[in-house]
Parts: C-alpha cells; sequence; structure tokens
C-alpha cells in the first residue's frame, strides 16, 4: 500500500499525517500490464482522477524511482516501470510510431569512461514499415 506524508504546521506543532493514495497504486498496477503508456491514456484507464491529479503522481512517481520516463520525440512522453527485470531499450519506428523493446545495448558501451547511459532510443523503420 501506498501512502504519501503529509507535513502540517499548526502554531508551533508540526503534524505529520501518513495519506493512503490509491492513485499510485493504480498508475503502478496499470504499468505493470501495460508497457509504455502516456499520461492522456493513464487518465482514460483510470476513474475518477482528473488530468492533473494523475500528471503529479506519476511525477511523484518518477521521483521515487519507481516508474521512469521514456522521451520519444516533442510530442510523445510515455512512462514504464523502472527496475531490474524492466532493463531494456526501445526501438521507435519513424513511420508508423510503433514502439518495440529491444535488448539493453547500452551495456555494450563500456569502452566510454566516466559515461552514464540512462537510455537508448532507436529510430528507423519497422520491418512492416521497410
Amino acid at each position: 500500500m501506498m501512502f504519501d506524508i503529509v507535513f502540517l504546521c499548526n502554531a508551533s506543532r508540526l503534524h505529520i499525517i501518513m495519506k493512503k493514495n490509491i492513485y499510485k497504486e493504480k498508475i503502478i498496477k496499470l504499468l505493470e500490464k501495460n508497457h509504455l503508456l502516456s499520461i492522456a491514456e493513464i487518465h482514460k484507464k483510470i476513474k475518477g482522477a482528473d488530468y492533473s491529479t494523475i500528471y503529479r503522481n506519476v511525477e511523484q512517481l518518477i521521483f521515487e524511482e519507481r516508474i521512469k520516463k521514456v522521451v520519444l520525440d516533442k510530442d510523445n512522453i510515455v512512462y514504464e516501470m523502472n527496475g531490474e527485470k524492466s532493463q531494456h531499450d526501445h526501438f521507435f519506428c519513424n513511420k508508423c510510431g510503433s514502439i518495440d523493446e529491444v535488448e539493453k545495448m547500452s551495456k555494450n558501451f563500456k569502452y566510454l569512461k566516466d559515461c552514464t547511459i540512462t537510455e537508448v532510443l532507436f529510430r528507423g523503420l519497422c520491418q512492416k514499415c521497410h
């Protein structure tokens, strides 16, 4: 179960409240079942939440490193689970917009010293469009 910690200041006392966050739980469950969803897609699938609530919770989950952002281009940003078992890169088809997982290629760049590769995105034409 996920909780947000809320700090309230009242006069000279600080109150700490553990507040259950159902939207974070729903976003995590959704991304565990569906690979690469945009905020708009997440919003459509989670009933009862406004868009800003989804956006805020997605940003918090990124900050907590539970999910990660995949930037396909300036207009297309999607999200996926973060973790050991989800280590992979992506191929983006420039024609049809399909996205495929590819083997983690950044591990092959061992010759780069003092460099951190966080994500590799391949672009081109998929087999269908080629």
